[in-house]
């Protein structure tokens, strides 16, 4: 924790890290724990269990290597959106594995054709109205 930072400005999650909301979640990467966390960017939803903060992790991961898939040649900032991660109020976006999202740049259906080829056997994604949906394991 940087002495920088107010303390009041971290979130606790359940293995005792505390992290700044916008802090990416892998090094490298281009998402940040906001994007996971917050529900219409003003609820924190901190995950309830350890379980669920890997599940968070390893769902970013995949996340970006999709994202390498769609957004190549185009500017970090022309990217993944998450409309939706963590929430355990809505039972599929509760356990950290489960992501709404758009892309900033392309359409959906042309996102949905592009990543459906990189989509693993234990993964699914579907096209829904305003966003794709992604699940893991």
């Amino acid at each position: 924790m940087s002495k920088h930072i107010a303390p009041d400005c971290l979130l606790t999650l359940p293995s005792n890290d505390r992290v700044h909301p916008c802090r990416l979640i892998l090094k490298d990467g281009t998402l940040m724990w906001k994007h996971a966390l917050f529900y219409e960017d003003s609820l924190a939803c901190i995950p309830k269990s350890v379980a669920h903060e890997r599940h968070i992790i390893k769902t970013a991961q995949r996340l970006e290597e999709l994202n390498s898939w769609i957004s190549q040649g185009l500017e970090p900032w022309n990217s993944l959106t998450i409309k939706g991660w963590y929430q355990p109020f809505n039972p599929e976006l509760s356990e950290g594995i489960s992501v709404c999202f758009t892309h900033s740049s392309h359409e959906l259906d042309f996102t949905f054709e592009n990543l459906l080829p990189h989509i693993q056997d234990h993964e699914k994604l579907e096209l829904r109205k305003n966003y794709l949906f992604f699940q893991r394991c």
